[in-house]
């Protein structure tokens, strides 16, 4: 299993390394911040907002074959959401270890919407983040996606059941324990914005959701 995963890590370019980890959970960082708004349209408006520690920017870099630093390339991570049926896609990149996409899904058409992740019914947004729709999100996303998630060797997308001790004492022995102790620390905060202005705000330890345990 580790020579599978090792060998799709090796296919991650430094372009597409932290692309989608919860749209692909976007970023794997100590520091997450996904927000969703609905707006008069019915179109949804997506920031994502996060910043990675030393040992995950080593980790990306290692496994993508780059040493310049860089948490992601913003003009390759622009043209991949705008191909993916994102519009409006903007990334800011103020300092090396962290970034801001925003971007928008106008017809609520991507794997965000049709894994069940996130819901919208009549202008207001609900999550469900639970062990299937993870799966199929990870299922209906494309095959670069998916190769980066790999890279994570999340349990949630390889049909496994892992307790977060035994996924973090995993990837501590393939990655090194700075990397799982950045997982440790790491949590994903999601703000709901409905199409009245009501906001709901989730929080999930990043360890329960690669470990897809709810």
């Amino acid at each position: 299993m580790n020579k599978k995963r090792h060998g799709h890590a090796e296919l991650v370019s430094a372009s597409l390394t932290l692309i989608l980890i919860f749209f692909s959970l976007l970023f794997i960082s100590c520091t997450t911040e996904v927000t969703l708004t609905v707006k008069a349209d019915d179109s949804v408006d997506i920031r994502f907002e996060g910043s990675a520690g030393d040992a995950f920017i080593k980790m990306i870099n290692s496994a993508s074959g780059s040493d310049n630093g860089l948490l992601i390339d913003g003009d390759s991570v622009s043209y991949e959401l705008a191909k993916a049926g994102f519009a409006a896609v903007k990334v800011n990149q103020n300092n090396p270890s962290s970034a801001l996409i925003s971007m928008s899904d106008k017809k609520q058409s991507s794997y965000i919407f049709t894994s069940g992740i996130i819901k919208a019914e009549k202008g207001r947004l609900s999550a469900a983040v639970t062990r299937k729709s993870l799966e199929d999100f990870y299922n209906s996303a494309d095959e670069q996606t998916r190769i980066t998630l790999d890279l994570f060797l999340a349990p949630v997308f390889n049909n496994e059941n892992m307790s977060e001790e035994e996924y973090l004492e995993m990837v501590g022995s393939f990655y090194g324990d700075a990397a799982a102790k950045e997982i440790s620390e790491s949590a994903v905060k999601i703000n709901l914005i409905s199409k009245d202005g009501s906001k709901q705000t989730l929080s999930y330890p990043l360890s329960q959701i690669f470990c897809g345990n709810f």
